[in-house]
């Protein structure tokens, strides 16, 4: 059964001690994401996700302002994807 989209969450912590992430998600697209890149399955279900990211994979987690461009920026990337596109 799905969850309803405001239930819908994702938790990620490092442990210092252990050195190594932890993933607990009931994201539908985190669950697809993740649920390769997990060492130690806690539990997984359908609904929820909840891990150790895999000594395999490396990871970090980041947060970074969103960027802002005009419509000149916005043409001038269209016109750059346009012309590699052609090539």
């Amino acid at each position: 059964m799905a969850l309803a989209r405001s239930e819908q969450e994702t938790i990620v912590i490092f442990d210092v001690e252990v050195g190594k992430w932890h993933i607990d998600t009931t994201y539908p697209p985190y669950i697809r994401k993740y649920s390769e890149q997990m060492g130690e399955i806690e539990e997984k279900t359908e609904d929820r996700l909840s891990g150790w990211v895999s000594d395999d994979y490396s990871s970090s987690f980041m947060v970074k302002k969103r960027r802002k461009l005009s419509e000149e920026d916005k043409k001038k990337l269209a016109d750059r994807l346009q012309n590699a596109r052609l090539a």
